[in-house]
């Protein structure tokens, strides 16, 4: 059974510490020694040991770390390129800078998810607190007063009353939504399928279209700094992307390819558009594509945190906002008659 891949964060700290070490001049096979003692009973640790086992039978590096099945495609394809030009210690530190940013975007994506799904879960328990305990309390008081109420108050208070009697509709209701942000959290075909959700939802379409893009263009910077030629690292940057949209322009970018250079497949594909299609263009003719797609990529990381920082901060007062106003409701469809009808008194 294939084993689980390490996360973004476990492989950027693997691929950095095999920078250092092969930067000492240790070999990986006296590198994976030192990192197999020190790791503690964890899957790194247990990663670690099996690429030690492979490298101490005859394996090279690169089908060591395949024998683990922790690491993806593209960062095994990115290590025998390393290995066969003997650049290994470069590629490293490309991928250990590119897994990095890779996390901090994850990470990013996720505060940016977590707030909003807190502050509605906060807003469903405070509403029902206030529908099965509190408002039943109110329609006590109304009956020992001999009172009915009428109208959006009494319509309140039946379905306040109802919630309590079929609590267990919550129960169920509370138990799918934690099923479903686990599904989608913590599974590879949740995340798919989020993410599909994520690049057509028109509240995310342009974040999510950023976040493919800078991965993209890191995918190209290590292809190209690994002595790949443009159509090879295209190609094989493309696998990384998992945006429909950008994948079937980087395609067509490559139809371009085909009697046109490379610059003008991706600017006319609109792969990269405004300023960055400039930069494509200008690095294509004086060199240096690698350190300009590793530039873009980093621009494109600074925009996609700073939409979210934008998103977060319009979202996160319009929930509390509707928290207050929904609260307000429940409370004075019930106050405003039992203050009435104390006043007659």
């Amino acid at each position: 059974m294939e084993q689980k891949q390490l996360s973004n964060s476990e492989i950027a700290g693997f691929t950095h510490q095999m920078a250092m070490i092969l930067h000492a001049g240790i070999s990986a096979y006296e590198g994976m020694a030192i990192m197999k003692d020190e790791q503690d009973q964890s899957r790194m640790s247990q990663v670690t040991g099996e690429i030690y086992t492979a490298l101490d039978q005859g394996e090279d590096f690169t089908n060591a770390l395949k024998s683990t099945h922790a690491f993806p495609e593209y960062l095994l394809n990115m290590v025998e390129i390393g290995e066969t030009a003997g650049r290994l210690e470069e590629v490293m530190n490309s991928l250990s800078d590119y897994y990095e940013r890779l996390y901090e975007m994850e990470e990013n994506v996720t505060t940016a998810i977590s707030y909003p799904m807190i502050m509605i879960i906060l807003m469903f328990v405070v509403v029902i607190v206030l529908l099965t305990q509190v408002i039943p309390i109110f329609n006590r008081v109304f009956d020992s007063l001999g009172t009915n109420v009428t109208g959006f108050a009494k319509g309140v208070m039946n379905f306040g009353n109802a919630l309590s009697t079929y609590s267990w509709i919550l129960v169920i209701i509370f138990l799918v939504i934690i099923v479903a942000f686990i599904y989608f959290r913590f599974t590879s075909k949740g995340r798919e399928k989020f993410n599909s959700f994520l690049a057509t939802a028109k509240f995310s379409r342009k974040i999510s279209l950023k976040m493919a893009v800078s991965k993209f263009a890191g995918g190209m910077s290590i292809a190209l700094s690994s002595g790949l030629d443009l159509d090879e690292s295209l190609e094989m940057s493309k696998q990384l992307v998992d945006h429909k949209v950008l994948k079937m322009r980087i395609e067509k970018a490559e139809e371009i390819t085909k009697e046109k250079d490379i610059s003008e497949g991706l600017v006319e594909a609109h792969v990269l558009t405004g300023i960055y299609a400039r930069l494509i263009k200008l690095g294509y003719k004086t060199g240096g594509m690698d350190q300009i797609f590793a530039d873009i990529a980093k621009q494109y990381d600074q925009e996609t945190n700073e939409s979210l920082q934008h998103a977060i901060g319009i979202i996160e007062p319009t929930l509390v906002a509707i928290l207050s106003v929904i609260t307000g409701i429940i409370l004075l469809s019930v106050m405003l008659p039992l203050v009435s009808i104390m006043g007659s008194l």
